[in-house]
């Protein structure tokens, strides 16, 4: 996922004129699916396709991805955020409103347990009885199935929070095993929360060098997180950045896997889980080639959908879904011998989410929430400092824009001032399109939220040099 240069939104005004660019169709290979609903989590589970998000849904597909069951559904319920299976049994779900949905049957049947008054953006279960979850002001495990609830807390560190308040991963290697990372931002260094007996104790542990921006996940029983590191800094010029991962059977001791570099190139292997990466646009990477020597064979596929790529897919057998912008799209696999993703960078959705306990970030705010009508509050919403533009001079610019936040919580009728360029414009709408609300409650209902914000942007044009601020 690439880096959010952070940007501050100023308060709300008023706008006039706007244009509305067209949003980016599917690439050639690839069919949308037809989900009655946003769907914000997609997976792949006992040889079907799986997916969750509004109005509390959660839906089974059995052909990859053409048609779809609904298996769960409230109209007026929350937004599913989280979702996941521990075997082919037991399984898991939460989101806004606080509650967390359990499933016995492999996903026929659902049952609700409130945790929490606020939204549960994380959930990691083990087993049955223990799992942590990663809510808006707090981080709880549970070693009862859900009953009852406790905050973690790492004796060898028990002010962590106030360092770390940012919780990008959850995961569970069984019921025993489970960790948390935490962070001071999505991309700075952390610490691992790991714990050896279900929750009952836990530890908190340095994260190694490498891991910093690392997605952390559990393939083969162990625990792995997939970087980069920085080589070759004792040569003329500085060091670069390239791929890397590590992997833990115990979250103590970590070991380092270099990552093929005609795989990844200097991109990195993005939107990983534990059935592989994605190295650029064109190419899906098998989980257990990334500790290979050899590019041998693998998997590539149509080109990838021009829009922002999201982290959440999933592969069933020969096909491939992926998630963007609350649809479901899906293609074929087609083997191949060789990778070349030089020129091929993707782009990933940000899953930024609010610090615990609403700690102040350090220096410049990435979030537009404090900008947003009262009541309303992000899930992703960050706003890139620096737009490219081949039609305006170099420098700073004012960006207005509006939009719906949708009863789903997603954005809908974006509406961009006509004094932004069109390519920015373009840029712009890519990044609206990702953002994402709780969704707004009023009388035990979730209604829409008209927002108008206007804020400054920096825009960069390598013909033409900065010529000093415009309004």
């Amino acid at each position: 996922m690439h880096r959010l240069t952070r940007a501050f939104v100023r308060p709300l005004v008023l706008l006039i004129g706007f244009v509305v660019p067209a949003l980016a169709q599917p690439a050639a290979g690839w069919l949308r699916s037809p989900l009655p609903f946003s769907a914000q989590v997609l997976l792949s589970h006992n040889g079907a396709m799986w997916a969750a998000g509004g109005q509390e849904s959660i839906a089974e597909s059995t052909d990859n991805g053409q048609h779809w069951q609904i298996r769960h559904t409230n109209p007026d319920g929350a937004l599913l955020l989280s979702f996941g299976f521990v075997d082919e049994k037991f399984g898991y779900a939460a989101g806004t409103g606080g509650s967390v949905l359990l499933t016995a049957d492999g996903g026929i049947t659902w049952i609700a347990r409130q945790t929490a008054s606020e939204t549960i953006f994380e959930a990691a279960f083990g087993d049955a009885q223990h799992g942590i979850i990663r809510a808006r002001s707090t981080l709880l495990s549970t070693t009862d199935g859900g009953a009852t609830w406790k905050p973690v807390s790492a004796a060898n560190d028990p002010n962590w929070s106030q360092k770390f308040p940012y919780t990008p991963y959850l995961v569970a290697r069984d019921g025993l095993h489970l960790m948390a990372r935490v962070t001071e931002d999505e991309f700075s260094g952390g610490e691992f929360l790991v714990t050896t007996d279900g929750g009952t104790t836990w530890t908190a542990v340095s994260v190694p060098n490498g891991a910093g921006d690392g997605t952390l996940m559990i393939a083969a029983n162990q625990y792995w997180s997939v970087g980069h590191e920085v080589v070759d800094k004792d040569k003329p010029g500085g060091g670069h950045a390239v791929p890397m991962a590590i992997v833990s059977s115990d979250g103590v001791r970590w070991e380092h896997r270099s990552v093929n570099y005609e795989v990844c190139h200097w991109h990195g292997c993005g939107g990983c889980t534990a059935q592989g990466c994605f190295g650029g646009r064109t190419s899906f990477v098998p989980f257990s080639l990334i500790p290979d020597k050899a590019v041998s064979a693998t998997d590539s596929l149509a080109r990838f959908p021009a829009h922002t790529l999201s982290r959440e897919w999933a592969r069933n057998g020969n096909s491939l879904c992926l998630l963007t912008y609350g649809a479901v799209e899906c293609t074929a696999l087609t083997p191949v011998t060789w990778l070349n993703t030089e020129e091929d960078s993707p782009e990933w959705e940000a899953a930024s989410f609010p610090p615990l306990h609403l700690l102040a970030r350090r220096g410049p705010d990435e979030s537009i929430e404090r900008a947003l009508p009262s009541g309303l509050r992000c899930i992703r919403c960050d706003l890139r400092g620096t737009f490219f533009s081949q039609k305006d001079d170099s420098g700073p610019v004012q960006v207005q824009f509006s939009f719906r936040a949708g009863l789903s919580g997603r954005v809908e009728q974006v509406k961009i001032a006509r004094e932004v360029p069109d390519d920015v414009a373009a840029q712009l709408q890519q990044q609206l399109n990702s953002w994402l609300f709780e969704p707004r409650i009023q009388k035990g209902k979730p209604v829409e939220t008209p927002v108008v914000l206007r804020g400054t942007v920096f825009v960069m044009n390598p013909q033409k040099p900065p010529r000093g601020p415009r309004h």
